[in-house]
C-alpha cells in the first residue's frame, strides 16, 4: 500500500499548540456565546486557507449541569450532578450496590443509591426499574463531567426512554468510601438529593469547510472532530481541532495531488447532547454522504502528557490496514486497535460509511497495587485532566502531539491522494463471517444460521477474487464505495439506514443479538418463540446483504 509519507515532514507542532491554545481561551458550553466565537474563529482559519465554508445554527436537545445539593442525615457532601440528569429533589434511604448487577438484584423502592464509577446510562436505568428515586455515584479521586444518557443526539420520540427520569449526581470516593462503612456497619442514612440542570432545544452551531480537489469529482474524505467542551477543553478537544486546522493547511498546499474533495466539519454538542451535531449532520445530509462520503476520520483528545499507548484507538475493519501501516513506519509500534463502540463522534455507520479513529493517543495502564491493571487513582484513559476544569494547555506535550498529528495527516492525505481507495474489505467480510459463525454456536438447535455462515464463506473467496482482479481504478472505487454500504451497516448496526443505534453496547452484526436471550436458559418457551420470528426476519437481512455484496464484487468482476 502506498502512503503519503511525504506529509510527515511538513507538520508543524508550533501551529497546533497555537490554535489548541487559542481555543483554549473560549469555555465552549455546547450553544453558548463563547463557543460561537470559537467557532467563528475557526472559520475564518479555514478561509484563509482558500477553504469554502458553511458555519450552520440547527436545533438540538442540550443539557448544562448547574447546581447540586446532597446530604447524609443533614450533613452536606459534596457532589455534581450531570449533563440529561432530570431537575428534581430525591429524599430516601441510602443503599449502596456495588455494580449495575447488584442493583438489579437490590429492592430499592423509595431508597437512593449509592454505587461506584463514572454516571452513565445503564445503573441509572436500572436504579429507576427497581423503584429507586435517585443515584449517588462514586468517582475515584476527582469528580469528572458525565452525560447518563444513551440517547445517541437529540432524542426522536422512540429515544426519550434513554435519558434519565430520576436526579443522580457524582460524590468522590473519599466521601463514599465513608459512608458504605458506615452502612455496612449496619447504620441508618438518609440522603437528600437536589439536582438542577439547564436542559432545552437551543440552536447550536456546526461548521463545514471544503478544499476541491483539482479534478472534477463529488467524492470526499471527511475529517470530524467536536469544538464543544467541557471547562476549556485544551486537549478534549482542542488539540484534535489543532490537528484538523494543521491537515487542513497542508491539503491546501498540495492541492493539485488531492484526486478526491476534502471536507473537514466541526460539531458541537459531543459533551452536552451525546453527540448531537454529528447525529445531526448524518441525518440532514444523509444522501451526501450516502452518495459521496468515501471514510469519516474523526479526531478526539490527542497529544496530551503522558499519552503513550497509541495502538488501541478505534477502528473499522477495512481501514485498519493503513493505518497499521503508517504507525508501524513512524513510530515502530504495531497499532492493534479496538472494535468501534458506541462512542466519539461516530454518527455515520447507519448510512453506510467506513471510519477510523476517535480518540488516538491514551495513557497507558499499570498493574495496580490491587493487582489489577488499570489507572491509578485520579488518572483516567484520557488523562488526569479529562472533563475536568483541569484541561488546559500545560497539560499538551508537544512531542506527542507532532506524533499524532503526523499519523493522522499520513492518514489523511493518503485517502486523499491514492489512486485506488485504502479499504480493505476482505477484513470485514471475514470479520462478518467469524461472528456469524459465534451466533451459530449460541443459537446451537434452537436457530440454524448454517446458511448465513455458508453465504459469508462464499463471500470470503468473493471479495479476494475481487482484490486480485484487474480493473479500472475509477471502477473499482466505486465497487468499494457501493460495498461499503452494504457490509458497514451489517457489521455495526441492526439494519436502519436512517436512524443512528443508542449510546449502549453493541454487538458485532448486531441484527441477530436476538441470539442470546434465545440461548438463555431462563428465556420463557413463549418468548423463546417469538424470538424465533424476529430473528427469522433479521436473518433474511443477514443473507439478503450477503447475496448483494457477491452480486456487487461478481458483477464488477464481469
Amino acid at each position: 500500500m502506498n502512503t503519503y509519507q511525504k506529509i510527515t515532514e511538513e507538520v508543524s507542532v508550533d501551529h497546533m499548540i497555537e490554535v489548541a491554545s487559542g481555543l483554549a481561551k473560549w469555555e465552549r458550553l455546547s450553544g453558548s456565546i463563547e463557543e460561537y466565537e470559537a467557532f467563528l474563529w475557526l472559520e475564518k482559519q479555514y478561509q484563509a486557507y482558500g477553504y469554502e465554508t458553511r458555519l450552520i445554527r440547527h436545533d438540538a436537545y442540550i443539557s448544562l449541569p448547574v447546581s447540586c445539593c446532597f446530604s447524609v442525615n443533614g450533613k452536606e457532601i459534596h457532589a455534581q450532578t450531570h449533563s440529561m440528569v432530570p431537575s428534581g429533589q430525591a429524599k430516601g434511604e441510602l443503599v449502596f450496590c456495588e455494580n449495575t448487577g447488584t442493583i438489579k438484584n437490590t429492592d430499592c423502592a423509595g431508597k437512593i443509591v449509592l454505587t461506584r464509577g463514572r454516571a452513565v446510562y445503564e445503573p441509572v436505568a436500572a436504579a429507576k426499574t427497581k423503584g429507586a428515586l435517585g443515584v449517588i455515584f462514586i468517582q475515584e479521586g476527582v469528580i469528572r463531567e458525565c452525560i447518563p444518557s444513551a440517547s445517541w443526539g437529540s432524542p426522536a420520540p422512540s429515544d426519550w426512554q434513554y435519558l434519565p427520569s430520576i436526579p443522580s449526581a457524582s460524590i468522590l470516593d473519599d466521601d463514599g468510601d465513608k459512608l458504605i462503612q458506615r452502612l455496612e456497619a449496619g447504620e441508618h442514612l438518609t440522603a437528600e438529593l437536589s439536582a438542577v440542570t439547564d436542559t432545552s432545544w437551543r440552536k447550536i452551531p456546526l461548521l463545514v469547510a471544503d478544499l476541491k480537489a483539482s479534478g472534477e469529482t463529488d467524492e470526499f474524505v471527511m475529517f470530524t472532530g467536536h469544538v464543544d467542551s467541557w471547562y476549556y477543553g485544551a486537549i478534549d478537544n482542542g488539540t484534535a481541532n489543532a490537528a484538523q486546522m494543521e491537515v487542513a493547511r497542508l491539503a491546501a498546499l498540495h492541492k493539485e495531488e488531492m484526486k478526491r474533495n476534502f471536507r473537514i466539519v466541526h460539531f458541537s454538542g459531543h459533551s452536552h447532547g451525546r453527540y448531537a451535531g454529528s447525529a445531526w449532520y448524518a441525518d440532514n445530509f444523509w444522501e451526501d454522504l450516502h452518495a459521496n462520503c468515501v471514510v469519516n476520520i474523526n479526531a478526539d483528545s490527542l497529544g496530551g502528557r503522558n499519552a503513550e499507548d497509541i495502538i488501541h484507538s478505534i477502528i473499522m475493519p477495512e481501514t485498519k490496514d493503513l493505518a497499521v501501516e503508517i504507525v508501524k513506519r513512524q513510530t515502530g509500534e504495531t497499532f492493534e486497535g479496538v472494535r468501534c463502540g458506541r462512542l466519539g463522534d461516530q454518527s455515520f455507520w447507519n448510512v453506510g460509511v467506513s471510519c477510523a479513529f476517535a480518540s488516538f493517543s491514551r495513557q497507558k495502564k499499570k498493574l495496580l497495587p490491587s493487582g489489577k491493571t488499570g489507572f491509578e487513582r485520579g488518572n483516567a484513559e484520557l488523562g488526569s485532566w479529562w472533563h475536568t476544569p483541569a484541561d488546559l494547555p500545560e497539560y499538551i506535550d508537544a512531542d506527542n502531539l507532532l506524533r499524532d498529528g503526523r499519523i493522522y495527516a499520513e492518514y489523511v492525505m493518503t485517502f486523499l491522494t491514492e489512486a485506488v481507495l485504502p479499504l480493505n474489505f476482505r477484513r470485514t467480510v471475514t470479520d462478518i463471517a467469524e461472528k456469524l459463525e459465534d451466533w451459530n454456536k449460541m443459537a446451537g438447535e434452537a436457530f440454524d444460521l448454517s446458511p448465513s455462515v455458508e453465504k459469508a464463506g462464499k463471500l470470503e473467496k468473493i471479495c479476494a477474487d475481487f482484490y486480485e482482479a484487474q480493473m479500472p481504478d475509477e471502477k473499482r472505487n466505486k465497487t468499494l464505495l457501493k460495498l461499503a454500504r452494504i457490509l458497514v451497516p451489517l457489521d455495526f448496526t441492526r439494519g436502519d439506514i436512517y436512524s443512528n443505534e443508542p449510546a449502549r453496547a453493541i454487538d458485532a452484526v448486531p441484527s441477530l443479538s436476538a441470539v442470546r436471550q434465545l440461548a438463555d436458559p431462563e428465556t420463557s418457551p413463549e418468548m423463546k418463540m417469538s424470538l424465533k420470528v424476529e430473528l427469522r426476519r433479521k436473518t433474511n437481512y443477514v443473507n439478503d446483504s450477503l447475496n448483494r455484496a457477491a452480486k456487487l464484487l461478481l458483477t464488477s468482476m464481469g
